[in-house]
């Protein structure tokens, strides 16, 4: 009888160790997903903000080039960002 308690409290135990392993490894997995999505969030923010500036940059080179042609500014520009203004 003892040692089928002893059998018994030892893979409990054994269970529990396991348990314990698992929820570890799933904390690490959660915090390594959590500080690789904060780096592709950065990147994204700067390559958008990056981007957003080489727009603004051609924006004023295309009214400065064309500053005294309105309609070939409009074509310009959408072409640039692939929208066609309201006529």
């Amino acid at each position: 009888m003892k040692a089928n308690s002893e059998s018994y409290d030892a893979q409990i135990q054994g269970l529990k160790d396991a348990h314990e392993e698992e929820v570890q490894k799933r904390e690490e997995l959660h915090l390594k997903y959590r500080l690789t999505l904060g780096k592709i969030r950065e990147k994204y923010d700067l390559e958008e903000k990056n981007l957003s500036l080489q727009k603004k940059r051609k924006v004023k080179e295309i009214i400065k080039e064309t500053k005294d042609n309105p309609d070939e500014i409009d074509k310009k520009i959408e072409n640039l960002f692939g929208f066609t203004s309201a006529d």
